[in-house]
């Protein structure tokens, strides 16, 4: 069986054309055939059949639809209901094809040639990946999809025949273009690409004259349209033609090693990675299957305070969603819990050249490394892991212009300046998880023996993932220990954060960073608060401790909620608390300032 986007949307078995009739049909078979095994929502599904014009048995049409697709295409296939949305299986091994995809898969094999030199093999591969077409893309769906997904996909149709052009022109073969060329620059008349291969194959034909009018014609079609020049390429061109010196060579095209797995750059998750199966699929959901995934990149944003897991729940989500991102996956550290983060440009260079960028190859300014960085993952199925961001400045470079691509950030700030990301909180662990975790690290037998010594380590942990799992790791590599006697240890507030730390794990450090970038009055209201405990206390109470007004009390108290040093209650307002290692920290920064 085979499918058709490229032209009237349908499906063949064999030679037998399937009678998909209809545009509200072609329009829910190819809304699941673009979204390439993924879940496709019912929410995007009524958008992409009637836009905002939705009938009230919108969900039973849908079912409908589903149904009648399912009869057409028989057993070869799978049109499965799986919420939020549908899902269309198509299995590799029964012969399935889609003309989109082989389109794809020859133009990235093309360009690979096209990059590697291989001129006559580039070229028989895009011209062949261009056959796939008949007609215009999407025919007979709904004018909402038509308008959603046709630029993008005419956009990769030029760009393909632009990159066969090159690697004519490379072969020698100029003289048959221009008649090609031609059409193409008539039809597409602001397009720059064309303009200059038609003038190239023209010189090189002879025809000189006619390459120095096609580039006065396009400079006056620019200026009277967009009120633009052409750019200093084409410029380079016209100026190379009229002294007859070569231009400088274009930059070629970059592709990825095919030999580098696209997990490659991922680190291992914790082996006993426990709990958050909520928060792991609600990621999963919204980087596979938002409504608008299809005309935007995919972006979450993981938000906690320091130890609670984020980037171990980034890691576990980017290794489940390998196969929906087959081409790369990328994390990065953006350091913005350091006393001094790197800067956007910096990380935007060090993003570069882990994608391949030659040092040499980075544009002068900041803005056309931005542009090289979109063109580097246009058309790719790429994930970010933007891990530990310091706000939002750092963060809007490094974020994909095109679709296709996800984003998966972490950060102890909420970011909630940050257009088209979805946010999900992470929280401590429940006493279960926390238990849970600590009987992986150190062993079942040993924990159900000591079960209430065990309760007592995540309570003074207060539940944070990182301290149990310290306390799992000393425990383990302290087999004589018992559990009671770290509970003990652990019962000291001046102490406790002493007797967490293992190897690199060092929960103090986490906890101290988001302490040391408060503002000054926001640290020393937090040493003023450790004379409340861990008690619970009203903003009333911290207003006159603070000798603040009210207003500018719950400011203050707001700042130290975000930083995650401070707890408000969810069953009463305006009621607050420290947490025991919140007041650790604090007791610990107040010795700190004594002695200094």
């Amino acid at each position: 069986m085979r499918f058709q986007v490229l032209g009237i949307v349908g499906a063949w078995q064999g030679d037998t054309r399937i009678e998909v009739r209809g545009s509200k049909m072609r329009t829910f078979l190819a809304s699941l055939l673009l979204a390439r095994g993924r879940i496709v929502s019912d929410v995007r599904l009524m958008q992409m059949l009637w836009d905002e014009d939705l009938p009230a048995t919108t969900q039973a049409q849908i079912q409908t639809y589903a149904s009648r697709l399912r009869s057409l295409l028989g057993p070869v296939t799978t049109v499965k209901r799986q919420p939020p949305g549908y899902r269309l299986e198509l299995p590799p091994q029964r012969g399935i094809t889609v003309d989109l995809v082989e389109f794809e898969n020859l133009a990235a094999q093309g360009n690979a040639a096209l990059a590697a030199g291989k001129h006559a093999e580039a070229s028989k591969l895009l011209r062949d990946a261009l056959t796939r077409w008949n007609g215009q893309a999407l025919g007979g769906v709904t004018d909402y999809l038509a308008a959603m997904e046709q630029p993008r996909l005419e956009e990769a149709r030029l760009t393909v025949l632009e990159n066969s052009i090159d690697a004519e022109l490379a072969m020698g073969e100029h003289r048959p273009l221009i008649t090609e060329l031609t059409a193409l620059v008539a039809a597409e008349p602001l397009r720059e690409r064309p303009r200059t291969q038609l003038m190239t194959a023209l010189h090189r034909s002879g025809r000189t004259a006619d390459a120095l009018q096609v580039y006065n014609d396009f400079r006056a079609t620019l200026a009277e349209s967009l009120g633009l020049d052409p750019s200093t390429e084409l410029q380079e061109l016209h100026q190379s033609i009229l002294t007859s010196v070569p231009p400088p060579p274009p930059i070629r095209l970059r592709t990825r090693p095919t030999d580098v797995p696209a997990a490659a750059t991922l680190p291992p998750e914790p082996s006993d990675f426990i709990g958050r199966q909520r928060e792991t699929e609600h990621v999963c959901a919204e980087l596979t299957g938002a409504p608008d995934h299809d005309t935007r990149p995919a972006i979450c944003t993981i938000t906690g305070m320091g130890g609670v897991g984020k980037t171990t729940l980034a890691r576990r989500v980017a290794r489940l969603l390998r196969k929906q991102f087959p081409d790369r996956q990328l994390m990065v550290d953006l350091g913005g819990s350091r006393p001094q983060p790197p800067s956007a440009p910096a990380l935007l260079d060090t993003v570069l050249a882990r994608l391949g960028v030659p040092a040499d190859e980075l544009p002068a300014s900041f803005a056309a490394r931005v542009e090289l960085y979109n063109r580097t993952l246009a058309g790719t199925r790429t994930l970010l892991v933007l891990d530990d961001a310091q706000d939002e400045r750092q963060v809007r470079p490094l974020l994909p212009a095109t679709p296709g691509c996800g984003v998966l950030i972490t950060s102890r700030s909420p970011l909630a300046a940050l257009e088209g990301s979805d946010r999900v909180a992470l929280d401590r662990f429940t006493p279960e998880e926390s238990l849970r975790l600590l009987a992986a690290v150190v062993g079942p037998e040993r924990l159900h023996a000591e079960q209430r010594a065990a309760v007592r380590i995540a309570e003074q942990c207060d539940h944070l993932p990182m301290a149990v799992r310290v306390c799992g790791a000393r425990l383990a590599t302290r087999p004589h220990w018992t559990l009671s006697r770290l509970a003990e240890r652990l019962a000291d507030p001046h102490r406790v954060l002493d007797e967490l730390r293992a190897g690199d794990l060092v929960v103090e450090e986490r906890l101290a960073s988001s302490y040391l970038a408060l503002p000054a009055d926001q640290r020393n209201a937090l040493q003023r608060f450790t004379h409340l405990g861990t008690g619970s206390f009203t903003a009333s109470t911290a207003a006159q401790l603070l000798n603040l007004s009210m207003l500018d009390t719950i400011d203050l108290l707001d700042g130290l909620v975000e930083a995650h040093l401070l707890r408000a209650e969810p069953t009463a307002a305006d009621r607050y608390r420290l947490s025991r290692l919140a007041l650790a920290l604090a007791l610990g920064q107040e010795q700190l300032c004594k002695v200094g």
